[in-house]
């Protein structure tokens, strides 16, 4: 059949842009297969397909429950073909229309219907012998090794709180004397300008300067165009390593993502722990840890309020007793004080001794209707007692202060002796001890003199004076 040169010319011009669109639509494709892009995420399995379509400007739906921890490590590789491979790993069904992917969790039945079994050899058969199960091909070894790193480095809400904890805990330990602080505001290191540590709650954290230890910031973004000795965390934002920063230590951000630009250098590790969930938690997270530790601040301060108002108590309630035995019953007061400068030691043991025989004097008295009288009697006094001798060790104390030399009066000895006293008392370890022998000195004198009702021995002869002849 032959054609009319008059028709050959229209049908080739209307014939062209035919050609001309099927040949470019291949190269189109070809084109967009060889673009690669390179993905490193740590998050929810939603935000790692987000983070997918964002490098490689796919449009992407995404529905169902894909809040499931994921980790993704892609260099080098198409974006449709990293949908692809993320699909597999974690069993969702992708489907393509006109540039739109769709991806979903796969349903029981289609999950079912992936597991394919391997191909059987043909082999004379064997009677009386059940056929050999089917045995599911091996993944393909990309897969697997991926499938096997997110399963291995997936995002542990536990530890990621743990971890927040653990840092707040050592921030608050460490307080040098150039560490800065900030709360509710942003903070900048200028240049030239050096720190030992560098915190931020609820603001952003600048450095262009040196951090020697760690530059940490919760609740907001941490940029460095400067050197960072130790580590730099931000928890709930992202961490930004412009040109030019060093950091010495590990890299981490949870809730956002490491951006490390041209000429940033990380001598240690980089994590990021990104996504909405991680977060919405890490910001939870610090919330709670700042309201412990104001509570714990305000428990601190009112257990110290109590402390003080405790050490007011005894020191009134001694500087009462003693000041009223010296009032009433001085010369009982002096034969103490003569005992316990005299012999310490001695009384001390005594002391020691006495409150041990209290134990079963009490236990033989109170089988007794009796005696349950007498022994409360017996522990009043023995308490008024020592606390009678307890102000005596302290007049001694007191006396030989070098405070005042000449000028004391015996309620200022007796002041300057039990806070002496009640002072050492409240250092730890040191303090309890040197109390109880106080104590024990104070009962063993009180045992020895009779509460100060001792003869003192036979009194001296009067021998007459010698008239000189």
């Amino acid at each position: 059949m032959k054609i009319s040169k008059r028709l050959l010319l229209p049908a080739l011009l209307l014939a062209s842009p035919l050609a001309l669109a099927q040949t470019q639509a291949p190269a189109a494709q070809e084109a967009r297969a060889q673009d690669t892009i390179n993905v490193q995420f740590r998050g929810s399995l939603r935000d790692a397909i987000q983070k997918i379509a964002e490098e490689g400007g796919l449009n992407v739906v995404v529905t169902g429950d894909l809040d499931s921890p994921a980790e993704v490590r892609l260099k080098n590789v198409g974006a449709e073909q990293a949908l692809r491979t993320v699909a597999r790993a974690y069993s969702l069904k992708l489907e393509q229309d006109n540039g739109i992917y769709t991806l979903r969790p796969l349903t029981a039945e289609e999950k079912s219907q992936v597991s394919v079994a391997a191909p059987s050899v043909p082999t004379p058969p064997v009677p009386n012998v059940p056929p050999a199960p089917a045995i599911a091909p091996p993944a393909p070894p990309d897969i697997a090794d991926e499938v096997a790193e997110a399963a291995e480095n997936a995002v542990d809400e536990d530890e990621v709180k743990e971890r927040v904890r653990e840092k707040i805990r050592e921030v608050r330990r460490s307080h040098g004397s150039r560490d800065v602080v900030a709360r509710g505001r942003s903070l900048e290191v200028n240049e030239g300008e050096s720190v030992d540590s560098a915190v931020v709650y609820g603001g952003n954290l600048t450095v262009k300067g040196k951090v020697e230890d760690d530059a940490v910031v919760f609740g907001g973004n941490l940029e460095i165009t400067g050197h960072v000795e130790g580590d730099a965390h931000a928890f709930g934002g992202n961490v930004v390593l412009g040109p030019g920063a060093v950091v010495e230590g590990d890299v981490s951000s949870f809730g956002g993502a490491v951006i490390k630009q041209d000429g940033a250098k990380v001598e240690g590790s980089t994590e990021s722990f990104g996504g909405a969930n991680i977060g919405r938690m890490v910001a939870g997270e610090i919330k709670e840890n700042i309201k412990e530790a104001k509570a714990s601040r305000v428990e601190r301060e009112e257990r110290n309020d109590n402390d003080f108002a405790a050490f007011l108590v005894w020191f009134a309630m001694l500087f009462g007793t003693g000041f009223l035995g010296q009032l009433f019953l001085p010369t009982r007061m002096k034969e103490l004080g003569s005992e316990i400068r005299a012999q310490p030691v001695k009384s001390g043991v005594v002391g020691f001794l006495g409150a041990l025989a209290m134990i079963p004097i009490t236990v033989v008295l109170t089988v007794t209707l009796i005696g349950i009288p007498v022994v409360v009697a017996l522990w009043v006094v023995a308490f008024l007692t020592t606390a009678l001798g307890f102000a005596a060790v302290a007049s001694e104390l007191g006396m030989k202060l070098p405070v005042m030399r000449g000028r004391k009066t015996q309620a200022m000895v007796l002041a300057l002796g039990l806070l002496l006293l009640l002072v050492v008392g409240n250092i730890p370890v040191l303090g309890p001890l040197v109390l109880t022998l106080a104590t024990l000195v104070a009962f063993g004198a009180v045992i020895r003199t009779r509460f100060g009702n001792r003869p003192r021995g036979m009194p001296e002869p009067i021998m007459s004076e010698r008239v000189p002849g």
